[in-house]
């Protein structure tokens, strides 16, 4: 697995159970800049699920038993519009004081100023990569006590821009069988971009966008534009 797939990471909630306590579907990703960490996902991941946001359990890594501080959420306010899916974005500041002092694994992020590319860069045929947390392939299973989170690594094609302002399409095309992409929403949308480190040539993974919807059925999924994404943490932090 590259390290970078980590970023990516299954939406849970914790609730008073009496047996067990963990419940929830849906992506997510983690992204850093110089300045802070942030935890993003679509905001419809978080209102269909009706878990409440004390209640939101994310964990850095897969190695994890300790999950994720936040001390500010961001959301985009919406009109009636019918082309605003990009504003379908949900943030959270990661509380990174409090989690130097009891994080028990390593942070890993997608870097916001090197490792992002615009998605309006890419080209009709352009090879993409959906790296999320399929409702089908992803359990809390109550009877023993454990949560199989199942990360997925789907190959996608780039068909060109969507409908929705900022948005664009894809087509998936890989053997994994999915009968749903339920749960896929808030993935993120990987490229590779060919670079030359250190005197080698190296396929670096480059985030084009976070996925939104799609049907399995018609095969076709929608994201948002990684610009979008990055202009959102730029105005929180006041650099826009």
């Amino acid at each position: 697995m590259h390290a970078f797939e980590q970023s990516s990471r299954p939406v849970l909630f914790e609730h008073a159970h009496p047996d067990f306590s963990y419940w929830g579907k849906g992506s997510s990703l983690l992204l850093a800049n110089s300045r802070n960490y942030y935890w993003v996902t679509a905001s419809h991941v978080l209102s269909n699920s009706g878990g409440m946001l004390e209640c939101l359990r994310i964990f850095p890594s897969d190695d994890s038993t300790v999950s994720l501080p936040f001390n500010e959420k961001y959301t985009i306010k919406t009109g009636l519009s019918d082309d605003e899916d990009y504003k379908d974005l949900f943030v959270l500041r990661i509380n990174l004081e409090e989690f130097d002092g009891f994080g028990d694994t390593p942070l890993i992020a997608q870097d916001v100023d090197q490792g992002i590319l615009s998605g309006e860069a890419l080209t009709a045929g352009d090879e993409l990569w959906i790296v999320g947390y399929a409702s089908e392939c992803n359990l809390v299973d109550y009877e023993t006590r454990t949560i199989k989170s199942t990360r997925s690594v789907i190959r996608g094609v780039y068909l060109g821009q969507s409908s929705a302002a900022h948005c664009h399409k894809l087509r998936v095309e890989t053997s994994i069988h999915l009968a749903s992409y339920d749960g896929l929403s808030g993935s993120p949308v990987f490229t590779y971009q060919r670079r030359t480190e250190n005197g080698r040539i190296v396929d670096y993974p480059l985030l084009v966008g976070m996925l939104l919807r799609g049907t399995a059925s018609s095969g076709v999924a929608h994201f948002v534009d990684s610009d979008v994404i990055a202009q959102f943490i730029n105005v929180v932090e006041g650099n826009a």
